[in-house]
């Protein structure tokens, strides 16, 4: 699935596992390339590391996860086959206090750029946006 604005400059794909750290240290890999900052990069691995953790938690723990570089951002897509996940407004509103649930979506809209919701036939994918510096 892609998001039709662009040539990619690099891309993979990884299946997404029990096993987060090991994505983690191949999404950071990976960003080598987008020169973030410190910060940047720490929140951009953060947000696909709580994307990675809905489909283990939420739709059975299969899915996967592609990343492209294009022309000034880099797009993760996530992907899993369950397509739980219908709501495109998901994680518009900080839970409330003392929620135990509902962080996920509201904290990767906190720290990326753009988060979109995509739900079809084929599943649910959650698509994050960071912006390269300029």
């Amino acid at each position: 699935m892609g998001d039709g604005s662009g040539a990619d400059i690099a891309r993979v794909t990884f299946p997404i596992s029990g096993d987060l750290a090991s994505l983690r240290a191949k999404v950071r890999a990976f960003l080598v390339r987008a020169e973030f900052d410190e910060v940047t990069e720490k929140n951009f691995v953060l947000a696909l590391s709580e994307a990675a953790n809905n489909v283990l938690d939420h739709s059975g723990g299969t899915g996967t996860l592609t990343m492209r570089h294009l022309e000034g951002r880099v797009v993760a897509e996530i992907h899993d086959d369950a397509g739980l996940l219908i709501d495109p407004h998901a994680g518009m509103k900080q839970p409330p206090v003392g929620s135990r649930r509902g962080y996920g979506i509201w904290l990767m809209r906190t720290l990326c750029d753009s988060v979109e919701i995509l739900h079809d036939p084929g599943g649910s994918t959650v698509r994050l946006t960071m912006l390269l510096p300029h």
